[in-house]
């Protein structure tokens, strides 16, 4: 049995939110150095994405995390 027979091929496939997501009701684009809350907290890695929301490491005075959910759900 090989290691990686328990893993689905179409998790393998996809590690990123498809970029569809990214339309008005959808995801909000984040880059690392954005900034949110008039400079507060400043977006330092992706830690992870699901069907609703995307998930950053953000810092303040301390590291934060900040999840951006879209605005919108459709099924």
């Amino acid at each position: 049995m090989d290691v990686f027979d328990i893993y689905q091929p179409s998790n393998l496939l996809f590690t990123q939110e498809p970029v569809s997501k990214y339309r008005p009701g959808g995801f909000h684009p984040v880059r690392l150095g954005d900034t949110f809350k008039g400079g507060r907290y400043t977006i330092h890695h992706k830690l992870g994405w699901g069907g609703f929301s995307t998930v950053w490491l953000a810092k303040d005075k301390e590291y934060a995390t900040l999840r951006r959910e879209s605005h919108s759900v459709s099924c």
